[in-house]
């Protein structure tokens, strides 16, 4: 049985003005977890979605287009609801007039999320990196695939990613695809993410 994460009735409806209904589509969630040995506590983890799409006239996927997913809640409610009526958001921009009037379940909605994604996630690479003084790194890429609706927008500020990159925002009930990573889908499978900058937060587990 496929896997569903059910949203609660009032959970987003109830902010102000979010009046843009998002399309439903599928799509996979990366997730990067990446440990240091020696400068870091815990393990650092990122949050990317993947959207394959064919060419028109040839039976092939073209390049993934990769976009930040925000599934921690470090940004204030106005850049989440700027960013579902399609304006331009700043999530890493804090100032007086931030705002934190999410629903009550909201934190538990993204709770709920994560835990749907790392539940039925698959890996599909490691990379590991050694500098001198003993130092090492390794990032482990995983991948979810999902059904569901995403707030899109463009991103406004210049703090760990591009002004003018594509940002994503959850919304809604979550459905998880089994069959989705097939073979005809190994441009994702087989992306080297070796030099990919997958930092757009600062989130770490507890170790």
């Amino acid at each position: 049985m496929k896997n569903k994460l059910i949203l609660l009735v009032l959970l987003l409806t109830s902010l102000n003005g979010l009046t843009q209904e998002p399309t439903e589509k599928e799509f996979v969630i990366l997730t990067f977890e990446m440990d240091r040995n020696k400068d870091s506590h815990g393990t650092f983890v990122y949050y990317w979605i993947a959207e394959l799409e064919k060419y028109e006239k040839v039976d092939e996927y073209k390049e993934p287009k990769i976009s930040s997913l925000f599934l921690h809640e470090f940004y204030g409610s106005e850049q989440l609801e700027s960013c579902c009526l399609g304006k331009v958001s700043y999530p890493y921009t804090m100032t007086t007039e931030t705002e934190f009037n999410f629903p009550d379940n909201y934190s538990d909605y993204l709770t709920d999320l994560r835990a749907l994604v790392k539940k039925n996630r698959k890996k599909i690479q490691v990379i590991k990196k050694e500098w001198q003084e003993g130092y090492r790194e390794e990032v482990r890429v995983y991948a979810t695939a999902i059904r569901g609706k995403l707030c899109e927008c463009e991103f406004g500020g210049n703090t760990y990613l591009t002004t003018g990159d594509q940002i994503n925002f959850p919304k809604g009930e979550y459905e998880v695809l089994d069959d989705f990573l097939t073979k005809d889908k190994n441009i994702l499978l087989f992306k080297d993410f070796s030099a990919f900058d997958f930092s757009n937060t600062d989130y770490r587990t507890g170790k």
